[in-house]
């Protein structure tokens, strides 16, 4: 009895090895965000999807927007993606939240910002 104990520990014990390298995570399935803070109208130039976008008024009356487009010159209401501002400075914009998809922005990504400064998480 004792024997057919310790045999079947070791069976177990050796089908957990041979199993547990197809229970770890893919390490290509995950992808690093990106954090940028905008201070002055930027053009990322390149498509991105964004997740989460936060920041503080430096100024009375800050307003930001971010925009589908290649170059900041090319932002017209018809790409907005996002807007916002605060009134009072000092106070700490409204935190955007788009969820696990985040909005994609195929052509690129440019940001206008007055009197703020406004933090992207985006890929």
């Amino acid at each position: 009895m004792r024997k057919f104990f310790i045999l079947a520990l070791l069976v177990l014990v050796g089908i957990s090895f041979l199993v547990s390298p197809h229970l770890k995570a893919e390490e290509a399935r995950t992808q690093t965000h990106k954090f940028r803070a905008f201070t002055a109208n930027t053009s990322v130039g390149q498509s991105a999807t964004i997740f989460r976008i936060t920041g503080v008024a430096t100024g009375t009356g800050s307003v930001f927007g971010i925009y589908n487009a290649v170059t900041y010159q090319g932002c017209i209401v018809t790409v907005c993606a996002v807007e916002g501002g605060e009134a009072t400075s000092g106070d700490a914009l409204p935190m955007y939240d788009f969820g696990p998809d985040g909005i994609s922005l195929n052509t690129g990504m440019s940001v206008l910002v007055s009197g703020c400064t406004v933090v992207v998480e985006y890929i």
